[in-house]
């Protein structure tokens, strides 16, 4: 009697684990029929959303199109000018500190030329006039979007990014003016001046020699000239960079115990 419910037991087990495998492999078979039934012929609903997404992707392109030819409409000669009697004005007013005259006459006339370089150039140094350098930072990054001839903008954009002492970011917009305008001897100069300041000393040099070349005489960009070859080992140069310092500045104790020095080292 024992032995047949054990046997009756092992064969209800057996035959539950042959269901339970039949039931797998089919169910195996029906997903990889269904799936590839959607590689073959992919689900209506799913090519419908697909082209939904690149009509609205193509129709967004199409507004930003219109946008920037809004941007670019041209203004009206009468406009163009009373804007430039405007300009006119809030340099007066800002000049006297009168900034808040400044922004209204500049929010004013924005309502009719959104992107004007030179009012919203106008409006950033307001801002950092008063220190509020990220609202002028938001100004010129708008304005490198919309603008042709950014050059002026990232100068203003550097010299921002400068004063909230985020000098690797202003060196990167640097760069990039330099690259516009290789023989512009204000962006060299910045450029050598953030380098040295971030002790990218072999860098720093090849700008500060650029400077040199237009302004030989300057003993500031000299220093860091015979500064910059000390770190690079460069002692004969920087040596000599020091000895033409004292040429125009021989009463220099400094450079004096400079030169003594690297005489010693020699």
């Amino acid at each position: 009697m024992e032995n047949l419910i054990i046997l009756r037991t092992e064969i209800i087990v057996f035959l539950w684990s042959l269901f339970y495998f039949l039931y797998y492999i089919i169910d195996k078979i029906i997903l990889t029929y269904t799936n590839l039934k959607k590689i073959v012929k992919p689900d209506r609903k799913i090519v419908e959303e697909k082209a939904k997404r690149i009509r609205k992707i193509a129709e967004n392109n199409k507004d930003n199109q219109t946008k920037k030819e809004i941007k670019t409409i041209k203004l009206k000669p009468e406009q163009t000018k009373k804007i430039k009697e405007i300009i006119k004005r809030v340099q007066i007013n800002t000049s006297k500190w009168y900034f808040d005259t400044a922004k209204s006459l500049i929010i004013e006339w924005l309502a009719i030329d959104k992107y004007n370089k030179e009012l919203n150039i106008e409006l950033a140094s307001i801002y950092e006039k008063n220190k509020d350098y990220k609202k002028a930072e938001f100004i010129y990054r708008d304005l490198l979007e919309n603008q042709e001839d950014t050059f002026i903008v990232l100068k203003k954009l550097w010299y921002n990014l400068a004063l909230q002492r985020n000098f690797e970011e202003s060196l990167t917009f640097f760069l990039e003016a330099y690259n516009k305008r290789k023989n512009d001897i204000e962006t060299i100069e910045t450029i050598a001046d953030l380098m040295y300041e971030l002790k990218y000393y072999k860098k720093a040099l090849k700008f500060i020699k650029l400077y040199l070349k237009e302004y030989p005489r300057n003993t500031e960009k000299m220093k860091m000239k015979a500064y910059c070859l000390e770190v690079l080992w460069k002692n004969k140069e920087a040596y000599e960079t020091y000895n033409k310092i004292l040429e125009l500045q021989p009463y220099n104790s400094k450079i004096l115990e400079k030169v003594q020095h690297l005489e010693w080292l020699k």
